[in-house]
């Protein structure tokens, strides 16, 4: 491997600009952690589309993040059971190879063929994985670049979503279900193992692949860039919600906040407003977002996909963000934190970030105390400021970028792994 300049093909699973899903959020923020090494030449960027995607938003990405070469992104199905067409080749591939369906959903001649092509074509000195679908290709990776690193990153412990969604089952289906997480487990446990290095989303997870796989995993915090604002005018208690609407610890949480939270925020203050803004929801056919009937109260307006979200958190004197399972980061929080809105979550949504409740955002699972802490937020700017200040410094400690390009550097191979701030080799002497 050339030291000096480093040659990078980061293999995605979709196309990312707009930065509008959290997925794409993480993946814009690797490309401008790699982008900023100088011992890195060049990136270029391998992705999937599931929709059309114009020359300008491909030369918009490129403008965005210096070195990175964005190649056409290829057709495939990301979102599976919106093509149904594809999914008997899915189910053959479980059902006759043991494929488990977070790798065999990836699994397509023409995205083989095209990844091919790109090994065959562009040498490169590392290939990362910027998700653990896509890892699937790894034995063609290993075919056809044989001396490149390969690098897995993942933006949560994938294996851990299928046990969450197995233990909410019964009867028959929770047979199934336990057999998919038994099949996902095993595939991430053997990917983890055949890559050269694994890279997390936050410490939590880079703990648990070390403690499953016996791999010295290193947290890559997600850089957010923000402009501090000292002062926000907020008119009324108008509250927002972000998020993708069709995830399931999002839905679950919005169904509880809907249902148990937000009848007693209303009780104290009847002119309080919450709105909903999330991408995934599904539309009628003049495109306004059909809205589920938890979410249907006094006071509540579902605006679903919104292209600029600015002017939402701008108007809002709170973020709510309720969400019951998922693993990794709620990159939401991160993005209220930079647009400078407070934040009220519930212990699984602030998951994965070192915040403590009441300095950088509150943190609650009982319906009466994240209520309270709602209307706290809705009718105090002295508690508004002071949230969001402290998230901001928060942001400068833990999600700079000089934070993310030590680990990312070590990664690359650049600098031994004990040399990071995360102390893996101690880490894993602990858990041996």
């Amino acid at each position: 491997m050339n030291a000096e300049a480093l040659r990078v093909l980061f293999v995605g699973a979709e196309f990312i600009w707009p930065p509008v899903t959290g997925g794409g959020i993480r993946t814009l923020s690797q490309l401008r952690v790699l982008a900023s090494l100088p011992d890195v030449e060049r990136v270029r960027f391998f992705s999937l589309r599931e929709s059309a995607v114009g020359l300008e938003d491909r030369q918009a990405l490129a403008r965005e993040v210096a070195k990175v070469d964005v190649l056409e992104p290829l057709f495939h199905p990301i979102h599976l059971f919106a093509h149904p067409r594809y999914v008997p080749r899915v189910a053959w591939l479980r059902a006759v190879r043991r494929v488990p369906y977070l790798a065999g959903k990836w699994e397509s001649p023409a995205v083989r063929a095209a990844l091919e092509r790109e090994l065959r074509a562009h040498p490169c000195d590392v290939v990362w994985f910027g998700c653990l679908g896509m890892a699937w290709y790894l034995p063609l990776v290993r075919r056809l670049q044989p001396s490149a690193r390969v690098v897995l990153d993942q933006h949560d412990v994938e294996s851990d979503k299928f046990a969450q969604y197995a233990r909410r089952q019964w009867g028959p289906g929770k047979l199934a279900a336990e057999a998919e997480w038994r099949e996902a487990r095993r595939f991430e446990l053997q990917t983890l193992r055949e890559v050269d290095a694994v890279g997390a989303i936050c410490e939590d997870d880079a703990r648990t692949y070390r403690r499953l796989a016996g791999v010295g995993a290193l947290a890559v915090p997600q850089v957010v860039r923000f402009v501090r604002r000292s002062k926000r005018i907020t008119v009324g208690p108008r509250l927002c919600y972000v998020g993708n609407l069709r995830w399931g610890p999002n839905v679950r949480g919005l169904d509880w906040f809907c249902q148990e939270v937000w009848p007693r925020v209303r009780a104290r203050l009847p002119d309080a407003a919450l709105e909903i803004a999330g991408t995934r929801l599904a539309t009628d056919e003049t495109g306004a977002p059909i809205v589920p009937r938890q979410w249907q109260a006094p006071g509540i307006t579902t605006l679903g996909f919104i292209p600029d979200l600015g002017p939402l958190y701008e108007r809002s004197a709170a973020m709510v963000a309720p969400s019951f399972d998922g693993t990794g980061v709620r990159l939401k929080l991160l993005e209220a934190f930079r647009n400078g809105v407070p934040v009220v979550t519930t212990p699984d949504g602030a998951a994965g970030l070192a915040v403590q409740s009441g300095r950088e955002v509150f943190v609650e699972a009982d319906p009466a105390e994240f209520g309270d802490r709602v209307v706290r937020l809705a009718t105090s700017a002295a508690e508004q400021a002071r949230l969001r200040e402290a998230a901001y410094a928060f942001l400068e400690r833990h999600h700079s970028l000089a934070a993310a390009e030590a680990p990312a550097r070590a990664l690359l191979g650049l600098t031994p792994p004990e040399r990071t701030a995360f102390g893996v080799a101690e880490a894993l002497r602990a858990s041996a």
